[in-house]
């Protein structure tokens, strides 16, 4: 990579195709030379004299306001754009392949048939951004120096993204990754997700009409009832039991019994691979109970009882532990982002040797 180059505002204002400079690759460009590129491309896209397509090739376009600009049909490849703002942006028919926007705000963004294979959007807002007919497949990205210089750039990651309102019809993203994210209201109609990762994803109220889900991961996944009945999950993996309030009461009442009898009466309760998210839990008997790789997104555990019980592998996300009693309890492995976890009791529990044990204390 050559040394870092930077381009000024100045130097691109004159409109004046002969005098305008070349942005080398890997320049460091700032906000108002990118608005001042972006209006000669605007003049390009309206066959404006004077105008220029932005053609830039990874370039540093990290943490900066980037909103309402008009960069339709731009050529971006393998940008950064990580931490920067890009609210209400049009990124129509753009060429993003290999671009990197994690932790950017694309709120009402515009990306509407852009090409955006292999792009990250790790720990992105994408509330409202339209993805109709974008191409999310994975891609590989060519040193611009060295031809023969292959970096696989993996397929399309979103993992711990927020998409809230988000339209991912008619996408292309076959082997995304959307692990840790939350899809919250999101239209997904006739899209190819086949063999997407969504381990551990909230799904909530998602229209997925028509979408092709062969192969795709739903392991720990919190995946709620209305977008259940628009999915076609026969060829899909790992979808978490949904069980009837009844089948949990009925468990816990006999978990109670068999805790109390010391072993003699009633059986040990077992959620393990079942889906309990948003589920009241507050106050019972949970000890020594099995919940392994359960889903317990946004569940109230609330002063319960959980000493001595196996949530490895649990997708705790957003769940209220407050006031719980985890002494020996196992959460290995556990996903415990956005948990409440005030005034809880941890460490060893007597007369048992077994400590509380996360993922920093295995």
């Amino acid at each position: 990579m050559p040394a870092l180059a930077k381009v000024s505002a100045r130097q691109v204002k004159e409109p004046d195709p002969i005098r305008l400079p070349e942005i080398p690759t890997g320049a460091r460009i700032d906000a108002d030379t990118l608005r001042a590129l972006s209006v000669l491309h605007h003049r390009f896209n309206k066959g404006i004299r004077g105008g220029r397509k932005l053609i830039l090739r990874a370039c540093d376009m990290s943490r900066i306001d980037l909103s309402g600009l008009d960069l339709e049909g731009a050529d971006m490849l393998g940008c950064d754009f990580s931490g920067s703002r890009l609210e209400t942006t049009s990124l129509r028919f753009a060429n993003l392949f290999g671009s990197n926007f994690s932790e950017a705000n694309l709120t009402d963004a515009d990306c509407e048939r852009a090409d955006m294979r292999g792009t990250r959007f790790d720990g992105a807002d994408l509330s409202y951004a339209n993805f109709a007919q974008a191409d999310l497949r994975a891609g590989q990205v060519i040193d611009a120096e060295d031809a023969d210089d292959v970096q696989p750039s993996g397929a399309a990651s979103f993992v711990g993204a927020m998409l809230r309102g988000t339209d991912l019809s008619e996408v292309r993203m076959k082997g995304a990754n959307l692990s840790e994210s939350r899809l919250i209201a999101v239209r997904m109609v006739q899209t190819d997700a086949r063999s997407v990762n969504f381990g551990r994803t909230q799904l909530s109220s998602v229209d997925m009409h028509g979408s092709h889900l062969a192969d795709a991961d739903f392991g720990m996944a919190n995946l709620d009832r209305a977008s259940r009945l628009t999915a076609n999950l026969m060829r899909s993996s790992n979808i978490a039991q949904l069980p009837s309030q009844s089948l949990i009461d009925e468990k816990l009442t006999l978990h109670a019994h068999w805790v109390e009898s010391d072993g003699k009466l009633g059986s040990r309760a077992d959620f393990s691979n079942q889906d309990l998210s948003g589920t009241d839990l507050s106050g019972r008997m949970l000890a020594a109970a099995v919940m392994s790789n359960c889903v317990l997104v946004g569940t109230n555990l609330a002063g319960a009882h959980l000493a001595a019980a196996d949530l490895k592998g649990a997708n705790l996300m957003g769940a209220n532990f407050d006031n719980a009693d985890l002494r020996g309890t196992d959460l290995r492995s556990a996903c415990l982002r956005n948990a409440r976890m005030d005034a809880i009791k941890s460490g060893e529990l007597s007369g048992t040797g077994l400590k509380t044990r996360t993922a920093s204390s295995a």
